[in-house]
């Protein structure tokens, strides 16, 4: 492993301890999942402060109103491997960007969509959603999937009551949350991959690739005006 990915780990290791745990051996099928990219990028966040751990193992960011997020998981300990990518885009969206941070939300609760990342306006209208996945495979299947459905098909039944499953399912639950917010850019993030789309909505929705997210000037004009972060507003009601 590298510097930055060296470090990740160690930062795993501890927080299984912080919890009586000990973390699993690193598996060769494990080493895809640590970019050394999106490593030096979530350490930057923890060592500016960007990023802290609270309770052993749970990841607070600057987003005020996040949900609980923990980076460990079982006995023994894994890594939720999701969060390495999750946390390197977050990090990338305020540092490399310089995105407002007030206006970038991270793993918002139930009443919010549960989305892994949103970038705001003022009023709370999702200018970029970002889905989170832990490999580059997964994203094929979610960029495929959200253009199947005619409409908003509405949040997924649960897989006991007969709802998808597996892939379906998350390209379900995507599409259900592009289309309430309308959000016109969608940001697909998985280990050491990010792409970006132009979406438009229609009959199904469209994703069309383009080079790289918008640059903060062109999201906000005049600049962020709210001092607070703002809670994600739907543009389309359930």
């Amino acid at each position: 492993m590298g510097t930055a990915t060296d470090a990740y780990w160690a930062r795993m290791e501890a927080c299984a301890r912080a919890v009586g745990r000990e973390l699993g051996p690193l598996k060769a099928h494990h080493v895809d999942r640590l970019v050394e990219g999106d490593a030096a990028l979530v350490e930057q966040g923890f060592s500016s402060g960007l990023l802290a751990i609270t309770k052993g193992r749970n990841v607070v960011t600057g987003d005020p109103l996040q949900a609980t997020a923990w980076l460990v998981e079982g006995n023994p300990a894994w890594p939720c491997w999701e969060y390495l990518p999750h946390l390197a885009g977050y990090v990338h969206l305020i540092y490399e960007l310089a995105y407002p941070r007030q206006a970038v939300r991270f793993e918002t609760p139930d009443r919010e969509l549960r989305l892994d990342l949103a970038v705001l306006d003022e009023a709370g209208f999702v200018l970029v959603l970002g889905e989170v996945k832990v490999m580059r495979g997964q994203l094929d299947g979610l960029e495929s999937g959200v253009a199947t459905f005619q409409g908003d098909p509405g949040e997924p039944k649960s897989v006991k009551g007969g709802g998808p499953q597996g892939m379906r399912r998350e390209a379900w639950k995507l599409a259900h949350q592009l289309w309430v917010t309308r959000a016109p850019y969608l940001w697909l993030v998985a280990a050491g991959t990010r792409r970006v789309f132009d979406v438009t909505y229609a009959g199904r929705i469209s994703l069309q690739p383009r080079a790289e997210l918008p640059a903060a000037r062109d999201l906000w004009p005049a600049g962020f005006s709210r001092a607070t972060t703002p809670t994600i507003a739907l543009a389309i009601e359930n």
